[in-house]
């Protein structure tokens, strides 16, 4: 967990509360610092300094936080490169030395604020990279803070390849026709999110994920309702009208794998298909009898397990 301790004057708290929403919203392993605020005795070097113990320090300067005179014996020592990460937030113009603009960690947001706190957001992951203007909405709805949007499979092509890094990880679903074993299961593969469950545990594992992860999951023409896995809390999700073919392997050999890679909703979901259709109706219920103990489902067990025996001509005759 990254604590950042944000330095600020008393009337810039709105900004710095503003700052925190967004960074907190944002990011999963950050922490603010609280009660970061410019004291009467104190000014932004000296409330900078008792910040030192925190993994990153922000100052946010501007005519009310600016100290009187920068002394450079007092300021050099405090905001020099160390264990401790120093970062610069200027909200408006004043004097300042402009050693600080040439640094790293220098966010000029005079002219847009918003801008300056994704920028002071990526700093803080170690990433920097470009934000394209025509993605605006997306980085609102779905990359500062988690949200729900739909929009043409090319512009969410576009948005995972830029903004991938904006999240702990990404799964992307190909979901025409898919039912929503299948969709939950492929989800938290890609998210290597263990589901072995029935489907209603699944989805509420999900849902629990969801709620403390940064995800991003892109779901590209789903036929069915989501309700189940959501709301995401702090996983955003993106629908998309993108055409995708798939190939839905039914086979005894695709249900194994999926058995085997503990995907147990959706073996059982193609096990109980080839039982039905004659395939393998051994084997297949006995791997279902396996599954449904595991799920404490005894009475369907034992049902199961009658159903794999021996037929009765392959049956020993004792008399």
């Amino acid at each position: 967990m990254l604590s950042v301790f944000l330095v600020h004057a008393a009337s810039d708290a709105p900004f710095a509360r503003e700052l925190a929403d967004f960074i907190e919203a944002g990011c999963d392993e950050v922490r603010i610092v609280p009660d970061t605020v410019v004291r009467p005795d104190f000014d932004l070097i000296s409330t900078a300094e008792t910040g030192l113990t925190s993994d990153v320090v922000v100052l946010l300067l501007s005519h009310a936080s600016n100290p009187a005179r920068w002394v450079r014996e007092k300021w050099e020592p405090v905001l020099s490169e160390g264990s401790v990460r120093i970062a610069t937030v200027l909200l408006e113009e004043c004097r300042f030395p402009e050693l600080l603009r040439r640094r790293a960690g220098f966010f000029d947001a005079t002219a847009d604020r918003l801008v300056a706190m994704r920028q002071l957001k990526r700093w803080l992951s170690g990433s920097h990279w470009h934000i394209s203007p025509d993605l605006e909405i997306l980085y609102r709805t779905l990359g500062d803070r988690p949200g729900i949007l739909t929009t043409s499979g090319a512009i969410a092509d576009h948005f995972v390849r830029e903004a991938s890094r904006d999240f702990a990880a990404v799964a992307r679903i190909a979901a025409p026709g898919r039912t929503l074993v299948q969709i939950v299961g492929e989800i938290g593969a890609q998210l290597e999110i263990q589901l072995d469950g029935e489907l209603e545990a699944n989805c509420r594992r999900l849902r629990e994920v969801f709620a403390t992860r940064r995800f991003l999951v892109v779901l590209d023409s789903p036929s069915i309702s989501l309700d189940a896995i959501l709301p995401s809390e702090r996983t955003s999700i993106l629908y998309t009208d993108k055409t995708v073919q798939i190939s839905d392997d039914r086979s005894i050999s695709a249900a194994r794998r999926l058995f085997a890679a503990r995907r147990f909703a959706e073996a059982y979901e193609i096990f109980y298909e080839l039982l039905n259709a004659g395939v393998e109706p051994e084997a297949c219920a006995r791997d279902l009898a396996w599954i449904c103990d595991h799920w404490d489902r005894v009475e369907e067990a034992n049902t199961l397990r009658f159903r794999s025996g021996p037929a009765p001509a392959q049956q020993l005759r004792l008399f």
